[in-house]
């Protein structure tokens, strides 16, 4: 796959499991779901992502990869957070901790399953052609 096409997919998932945390986090407190109310959870977390990526390009210029995810977790945990206190969301330490673990298992969990599916696909053919050689 080519690295503008991966970067791409990559950042619609990031972007998809956000939305879904917004959107979990709607039903788990009854608020209802729809679009809007949606999108006003989602929103800092989504601008959030998008430095994120930004960041961790600059630093490790590929943040579809686990060097990067890190940063792009982080970040977006840790703005998305700021900016939504800065608007009036309200800010329990309770939902800090929730969405340092929801955006974790979302953000770095699709990545990780990738590096193992990429290893089983092509590292471990290389390993197993290494190992016949040797022999």
């Amino acid at each position: 796959m080519r690295p503008l096409r991966a970067a791409g997919l990559a950042l619609v998932a990031d972007l998809a499991f956000v939305v879904l945390f917004a959107t979990i986090g709607r039903i788990s407190h009854t608020e209802g779901v729809t679009l809007g109310g949606v999108l006003g959870v989602a929103w800092p977390f989504v601008v959030a992502l998008l430095v994120g990526w930004e960041v961790a390009r600059l630093r490790t210029g590929w943040p579809v990869r686990m060097p990067g995810s890190s940063t792009v977790w982080l970040v977006t945990v840790v703005l998305g957070l700021l900016l939504r206190v800065a608007t009036g969301g309200g800010f329990a330490w309770s939902f800090g901790v929730v969405t340092l673990l929801a955006l974790g298992l979302f953000l770095l969990g699709w990545r990780c399953a990738a590096e193992v599916l990429r290893f089983a696909v092509g590292g471990l053919g290389r390993w197993a052609d290494r190992a016949a050689a040797r022999r």
